[in-house]
């Protein structure tokens, strides 16, 4: 009977362990010592993230016509005055992603650090390193946390896409002259934003990849705030996704997990030439590889309805990432 037991103890795994510790335990890192590079790149991240994102609202309007006349011609740096919806409309959808977390962070009683800006030069930003001050009560308290960001600036930004190619459309040809001015081929880049513009405005799809496509700003707002949050959504170690994946496969599978995902996004990055994989790979190594800080309660699974917002995100975010049909090249 002893034997039957144990098989039987073997098949379902490992019991669990409960271990007790003073509840004035935290997470702490900031007692590892960390390389001099590290260090200077945290504080230097605001102004960096600053001089991206408005660099990223200045190369939506470099194909502008006017915009190079001003600027060029006219030697009028006024005109970089018009980058500057584009500048605080980037800023503004992270602000929401790292104000939901807050939200939410409050509710589940978790603590978080400052969080900390990443910049991009393909997006203005990448979204912000939010570090844990405490230990989440569960698993499901740590994936409503890791979620409520992304989705919060996710629908933002699709509210500003639909927005955008309203406005668009509707534009008269002097308004149009002054909006930001994108390549067929980024607006492809995405097949979910490509079947938005496939379902709105059907035209723009068949224009041929390098033809220059004067676009509303909020498009050009949500289109970066969209794929920073799908990015952030990929489930790798401490990024959004990453927590999730944690809270709904336990901390040992998403290890393995972020590891897959890890080597895929560098795959993406050298057989595509993919240059925001690769930067995004790379902030990710030097900044987010560590595992998560545990729940207090690593035993309890999360239910159900969690687990199919999990799997959600992750179809989201991949839609998000993959190229439109026929699309030439990648983001």
């Amino acid at each position: 009977d002893e034997g039957d037991d144990t098989s039987a103890d073997a098949r379902k795994g490992p019991r669990p362990v409960i271990i007790a510790f003073s509840k004035d335990i935290v997470p702490d890192d900031t007692k590892i010592q960390r390389a001099w590079w590290k260090t200077g790149v945290r504080k230097m991240a605001y102004p960096v993230s600053i001089a991206t994102t408005f660099a990223y609202a200045v190369t939506c309007y470099a194909l502008n016509p006017l915009f190079l006349e001003s600027i060029f011609m006219k030697n009028d740096v006024r005109a970089l005055t018009t980058c500057m919806p584009v500048f605080m409309g980037v800023v503004g959808i992270q602000v929401i992603h790292e104000a939901a977390h807050y939200f939410m962070a409050k509710l589940r009683k978790i603590k978080l650090g400052r969080p900390i800006p990443i910049p991009s030069p393909q997006l203005g930003l990448f979204g912000c390193v939010t570090p844990l001050k405490s230990f989440p009560r569960n698993r499901a308290a740590l994936l409503d946390l890791a979620l409520v960001g992304p989705a919060a600036s996710a629908m933002t930004s699709v509210a500003c896409i639909l927005l955008g190619i309203f406005a668009s459309v509707r534009a008269s040809g002097a308004a149009i002259e002054r909006f930001p001015v994108l390549p067929a081929v980024t607006l492809k880049s995405s097949l979910f934003v490509g079947s938005l513009l496939s379902w709105l405005a059907p035209k723009v799809m068949m224009l041929p990849a390098a033809q220059p496509v004067p676009i509303h700003p909020l498009f050009v707002v949500g289109f970066s705030g969209l794929v920073s949050s799908a990015l952030n959504l990929l489930p790798i170690f401490r990024l959004d996704g990453g927590r999730a994946s944690s809270a709904a496969m336990g901390e040992r599978q998403n290890g393995a997990i972020s590891a897959a995902a890890l080597l895929l996004l560098l795959s993406t990055a050298l057989s595509e030439g993919s240059g925001l994989a690769a930067v995004w790979f790379l902030s990710v190594l030097a900044f987010q590889h560590r595992p998560e800080v545990p729940a207090r309660d690593e035993v309890t699974e999360i239910d159900g309805t969690r687990m199919s917002l999990w799997l959600g995100s992750l179809v989201f975010a991949i839609s998000v990432l993959l190229p439109f049909p026929g699309a030439v090249g990648r983001m």
